[in-house]
């Protein structure tokens, strides 16, 4: 709605509470719009919805890769060329879902929420890429040599998720703990990106379990702060 259809409105309110008009009738209704219009300002509207996911993916691979280069890219030197390329195809379409669940939940009505589908699609399809890609499941140090994987994958995944949020503050977010999730699933994503490149065990059993499980957490994680900031507000 337009001021000028605002006015409008305002001046037909007043002349039904007021059928005879007159001078102080019609100061009140000018008072009481100028009460209400004299603090509207125009917004600049928001970017479109695709612009939005593709800084997140971009933000997401920045992440990803940068981290890596400063600790070593062992991961990227152990895999094949198909692997690699099978790896980072799932891991960029998934990112790409989760990107557009976040730009989604930024606009009230833009769409259905796809942060579930998101979290469960990037944990289901990354597992499925391993579970043909990788072999071996013997448990010699599976806690010892998950335990780190996990702890970077998750140190990465926070300060992404947090520019995320930031992020998703420009918009007019509903429902923060499907942005939570949605956020947390990309900033997952990215921790998971910088572990395919960094880390070169190839078990099966261990990529399954722990670089998974960095997905998974993070988008908990996010789900559980996006409820709290939520409720803070």
């Amino acid at each position: 709605m337009t001021p000028e259809e605002i006015g409008r409105r305002l001046e037909d309110a007043a002349q039904l509470a007021f059928p005879e008009g007159g001078d102080g009738d019609r100061a009140a209704a000018e008072r009481a719009e100028a009460a209400i219009l004299g603090d509207l300002r125009p917004v600049s509207p928001m970017a479109p919805d695709w612009l939005h996911a593709l800084i997140l993916v971009l933000w997401l691979v920045a992440a990803a890769v940068d981290s890596a280069s400063f600790l070593g890219m062992d991961g990227l030197r152990a895999l094949g060329n198909g692997q690699a390329a099978l790896i980072f195809v799932a891991l960029l379409s998934a990112g790409w879902l989760g990107a557009v669940a976040c730009a989604r939940l930024m606009r009230p009505a833009a769409g259905r929420n796809l942060g579930p589908t998101a979290w469960v699609l990037a944990c289901s399809l990354v597992a499925v890429v391993f579970a043909i890609l990788f072999h071996g499941y013997d448990t010699a140090h599976f806690v010892q040599d998950g335990i780190p994987c996990l702890r970077a994958g998750l140190f990465i995944a926070a300060p992404t998720g947090l520019v995320i949020g930031l992020l998703l503050r420009r918009g007019l977010v509903l429902n923060w703990g499907a942005a939570g999730l949605a956020a947390g699933t990309v900033a997952g994503l990215a921790g998971l990106g910088m572990l395919e490149l960094h880390c070169p065990n190839q078990k099966a059993v261990h990529v399954l379990v722990w670089h998974v499980a960095v997905v998974a957490v993070s988008g908990g994680l996010g789900f559980a702060f996006g409820r709290l900031s939520g409720e803070l507000q």
